[in-house]
């Protein structure tokens, strides 16, 4: 296997090789794959709806159940049967926390899981944690042609932010913890988005 370092700004161009994360064997019967929440808050914050969507691998789950939770309260429970390699729900949540930017306000998490079973045997255990926010980008006419800004949860937001490009030319050399401490000094600089400057680009929020 050859891993191509095509490099980014000042980054050079090198060529490395072999697996540079751990390698493991994994054995399983059935097992999830991937976990999608897809929602959206009403006009008045006050109430969230949407889907959560397993995907199955494997022929041997049956059914999967899924839970949402804030801190250590559940508020929501619901399983679904195995269907194609897919189970999905319907949730609602009421006056949810809602997830802000940094110095805009909290950034509330919720814990959604889903246990994949046969039998009433535990097969396969996933879970992520997601916030519940609306993020608008404002485009309205003005005097020198139309605005540019983003809006969450009904307040308009100032996204200062970097632009991060790859941190070491051998990424492996690159622990967790720098990772956070580096993070951890955006934040403290009130910054709100960075830009991953790598392809494909996608955008963090703090």
């Amino acid at each position: 296997m050859l891993i191509v370092h095509r490099g980014w700004d000042w980054g050079p161009i090198l060529n490395t090789c072999g697996p540079w994360r751990p390698v493991r064997l994994e054995i399983y019967q059935s097992r999830i794959s991937d976990l999608r929440i897809d929602y959206a808050l009403d006009d008045s914050l006050a109430s969230v709806k949407g889907t959560i969507t397993a995907k199955v691998e494997g022929v041997s789950g049956e059914v999967v159940a899924f839970e949402v939770q804030s801190g250590d309260g559940l508020v929501f429970k619901e399983s679904a049967n195995v269907s194609d390699g897919t189970a999905k729900i319907e949730f609602h949540v009421k006056n949810p926390k809602l997830w802000y930017p940094h110095g805009y306000g909290d950034q509330a998490l919720y814990k959604v899981t889903a246990t994949l079973s046969a039998g009433g045997v535990t097969l396969h255990h996933s879970a992520r944690h997601t916030g519940f926010r609306r993020g608008e980008l404002i485009q309205e006419p003005d005097e020198i042609g139309k605005t540019f800004f983003f809006r969450v949860n009904g307040i308009d937001v100032f996204c200062g932010g970097s632009d991060w490009i790859p941190a070491d030319s051998f990424t492996p050399r690159v622990s967790a913890d720098k990772y956070r401490k580096w993070l951890e000094l955006m934040v403290d600089g009130y910054q709100v988005m960075v830009r991953y400057a790598s392809l494909p680009h996608v955008h963090v929020h703090c």
